[in-house]
């Protein structure tokens, strides 16, 4: 069967990104070094700021990458627009902007609801995404959610999974929100990497040794846990697997009798109620 016969419409994509950040370049790099959508990517239209990002892509993808100054020229250009802003930014932007009714937007922004974007640009909820990845997918790892499920001709779905692993679609928005909350521990795992390098510094080991083995050690354990992560008792079991009596177990133990994993959760908890306007977030 040929994949193709799913895409008519076009025969090539164009791809709009308002706001060049860190996310921006991370997708703009994964979606042009990938090579399973079936609908070729023809060009990726670039906000100029951040303007060292931008234009180091535009170096690094000549023939595909456009950089703009305005906003309403990457609409004009694009099938897809992606928001890349700042949340105070977001919905003025939004408003400012003349989207017409067949193109699609999706937004990148973590504090994003549908209904105020669809409120501010007059578009269908067919029309009307948002999306959530981290750095990795420069690299095609890692995964993206979106919400709502995908119900466009041009199957950004797919797209989205070329990033990396299946993209994941929530059934609504308190899914989606739930979801990114263990994204945002990304800090809090380079800041527990951080303290077991400099706990071995202490100890006397090399800073460049204790650096370079911390990071591999993750990477191997982080590869064991993703094998079968689609198990939902995996990560049960590689618990189970520790040896009883053993330096793994014991430390475990140590850390649940000091609130450590718990800690995680009320971290969890505060950083929804931000995302949902409870609080500030702060604990």
């Amino acid at each position: 069967m040929d994949n193709n016969q799913d895409y008519p419409n076009s025969p090539s994509l164009r791809i709009g990104f308002i706001g060049c950040g860190t996310i921006a370049s991370a997708i703009t790099t994964g979606l042009l070094t990938q090579t399973t959508f079936p609908q070729p990517i023809s060009n990726i239209y670039l906000s100029k700021r951040s303007e060292t990002k931008s234009s180091l892509l535009a170096q690094t993808f000549p023939d595909r990458i456009t950089v703009m100054e305005d906003n309403q020229d990457i609409v004009n250009h694009s099938d897809v627009i992606f928001v890349c802003v700042l949340p105070t930014q977001e919905l003025s932007l939004l408003t400012a902007l003349n989207i017409p009714p067949h193109k699609v937007l999706v937004s990148l922004v973590s504090t994003s609801k549908l209904e105020n974007m669809m409120e501010a640009t007059k578009l269908g909820p067919e029309n009307v995404y948002k999306m959530i990845c981290l750095p990795p997918v420069a690299k095609l790892q890692g995964t993206c959610i979106m919400v709502p499920p995908d119900q466009t001709s041009i199957h950004i779905q797919a797209l989205f999974s070329t990033l990396g692993g299946k993209c994941i679609e929530c059934e609504n928005e308190a899914i989606m929100d739930a979801m990114m909350i263990p994204g945002c521990l990304m800090g809090p795992i380079y800041g527990l990497m951080r303290q077991n390098r400099d706990w071995m510094i202490r100890q006397g080991v090399p800073a460049k040794d204790a650096s370079y083995f911390v990071g591999r050690q993750y990477l191997s354990i982080v590869q064991d846990a993703e094998r079968h992560c689609d198990e939902e008792e995996y990560f049960n079991e590689l618990i189970d697997e520790q040896t009883p009596g053993g330096l793994n177990e014991q430390s475990l133990k140590n850390l649940e009798k000091v609130g450590f994993l718990n800690s995680y959760d009320d971290a969890m908890d505060a950083i929804l109620d931000r995302l949902n306007g409870k609080t500030d977030g702060s604990m």
